[in-house]
């Protein structure tokens, strides 16, 4: 799913939290800087992956590639390794689970995280494509193997 539309439901969703739920403005900024963040791990795998910190080519590299796979039929796209974008997936999930009984901001992350993936795993329901990519790591470790490795563009 493209950020600006996880910058739309999260401002969307905080927004109500805040007017209608009396959270307060901070509580409702950090739900949404979380909804939007999560996905840092696309940038941290760009970075790996082609040792540039430059926002724009990540911009470019991320259309490019989207576009790419997208042209291919489902039954290609489903011969290539799929990424591991850490903060996407019950591992981290359950990880600031066990953060939110030591640090109460944690459960404002979780919500907004909750929300992310949902609107991601809504987006892969609708494209067709498997959902372990944003439930489990592990799971997406298991079905990447013996798959070839989708190539830098």
């Amino acid at each position: 799913m493209m950020p600006k539309w996880h910058v739309l439901y999260g401002f969307l969703l905080s927004y109500i939290l805040v007017y209608f739920f009396n959270f307060s403005v901070l509580s409702g900024l950090i739900i949404f800087l979380a909804s939007v963040f999560i996905d840092l791990d696309h940038v941290l795998l760009y970075c790996l992956d082609t040792h540039n910190l430059n926002p724009k080519k990540f911009w470019e590299y991320s259309l490019r590639r989207g576009n790419h796979f997208k042209s291919m039929s489902k039954a290609e796209r489903d011969s290539y390794k799929k990424p591991h974008f850490i903060f996407h997936g019950i591992e981290f999930f359950a990880f600031c689970i066990i953060l939110s009984f030591f640090f109460g901001i944690s459960v404002l992350l979780l919500i907004g995280f909750s929300l992310h993936l949902f609107l991601d795993l809504f987006a892969l329901a609708y494209e067709r494509e498997h959902l372990s990519v944003k439930v489990s790591q592990l799971w997406l470790w298991q079905r990447n193997k013996n798959k070839k490795k989708f190539g830098m563009i």
